[in-house]
């Protein structure tokens, strides 16, 4: 026999506090690299691009720069996490081309474990579960609930109009002649 569990409120709030921690913990290490670059500034972090082979690299230095800080940040408050979590995958995703792509695994060797984990968080977070405690829920809350109040508005004044009768159904035989 088996039992079917539910969602109930404590694994709901349980599972949208856990989003919560897991996009202040992802989107943190985003705004930390990306506070490490601007802190450098952007010709240091040009002269290491341009050391990668990245094209553009004074204009790569300061998208980076920014994608990980207001990124980092957007993603952890939870407010246009989906753009955040694609840009922020999008800047892992240079960064192992162009950073990890020929080194070895692990992080302690320059390997690619990191972006590729950070650059997969910030996706699974952005797109698919943001969790319910965003600041995208808290702003659009009373835009949420005015369409709940016209969608019942209209549901009653929907029931209070007379239904058209449906057209009765007609049997016949029909009777075929080879």
């Amino acid at each position: 026999m088996s039992r079917r569990v539910g969602r109930n409120a404590y694994t709901g709030l349980f599972n949208d506090v856990v989003l919560l921690a897991a996009r202040v913990v992802v989107g943190g290490i985003f705004v930390a690299h990306g506070w490490q670059k601007y802190d450098q500034g952007f010709a240091g972090t040009e002269q290491f691009l341009s050391g990668l082979g990245v094209p553009q690299p004074a204009i790569a230095a300061q998208l980076a720069t920014y994608v990980e800080l207001v990124g980092g940040a957007l993603l952890a408050v939870g407010l246009f996490a989906p753009v955040a979590g694609v840009l922020l995958a999008g800047q892992m995703a240079g960064a192992i081309w162009y950073a990890h792509r020929t080194t070895e695994v692990f992080v302690d060797q320059g390997g690619w474990e990191l972006p590729a984990a950070l650059g997969l968080a910030a996706l699974v977070l952005g797109l698919v579960a943001p969790g319910r405690i965003t600041l995208d829920q808290l702003l659009t809350w009373p835009f949420k609930a005015i369409a709940a109040k016209r969608r019942a508005k209209n549901a009653e004044a929907a029931d209070a109009e007379p239904a058209e009768a449906a057209p009765e159904l007609v049997e016949e035989k029909v009777t075929i002649k080879a």
